[in-house]
């Protein structure tokens, strides 16, 4: 009867080693990667350019609004009613525009980001995805953002844990 417990016990411990040893996990720093990247470096001047771009009408806009709102005040006291309140409505509606651009060319910005990342996100993503499958990993972990980048199929047990806890 020892022996059979004995023989049991050591199955059961080879057993669980090797299913404990199938499970492979890594982790990569992605922000690191990108910035080794060669493509990186054209994608930030594209992404700098833009936004460039974005501050130089900005710029334009807000000179105009200057300009408007010093000859209103210089001029203020010589001008009708219907002028005056013509050129303050120009003033509020110039107000409205450039607060409006600001708001349109942050998302703007974060989307041409994105756009302009997407193609030299999914190269690395390939990368990462490659080398996994190559060399048998169940999981990958970056690291500089917290998430899994990279996992095998694995069994959801939001239900067991539902139950456990005695949630319907």
């Amino acid at each position: 009867m020892k022996k059979i417990i004995l023989i049991l016990s050591i199955f059961s411990f080879i057993f669980s080693t090797n299913l404990f040893c199938q499970n492979k996990f890594g982790h990569i720093h992605s922000e690191k990667l990108l910035m080794l990247m060669p493509e990186t470096v054209e994608a930030e001047k594209k992404i700098q350019e833009f936004n460039k771009m974005l501050e130089e009408q900005l710029q334009t806009m807000f000179n105009e609004y200057q300009n408007k709102a010093g000859e209103f005040q210089a001029n203020e006291s010589l001008m009708t009613n219907v002028v005056r309140e013509t050129k303050l409505k120009e003033i509020q509606d110039l107000e409205v525009r450039i607060q409006e651009f600001q708001q349109t060319s942050q998302q703007s910005s974060q989307d041409k980001r994105t756009e302009i990342l997407a193609p030299i996100l999914e190269k690395a993503q390939n990368a990462i995805d490659q080398v996994a499958l190559e060399n048998n990993y169940t999981y990958i972990f970056d690291i500089a953002i917290g998430s899994i980048v990279y996992g095998k199929d694995s069994n959801d047990i939001t239900e067991l844990v539902k139950s456990k806890m005695g949630i319907q």
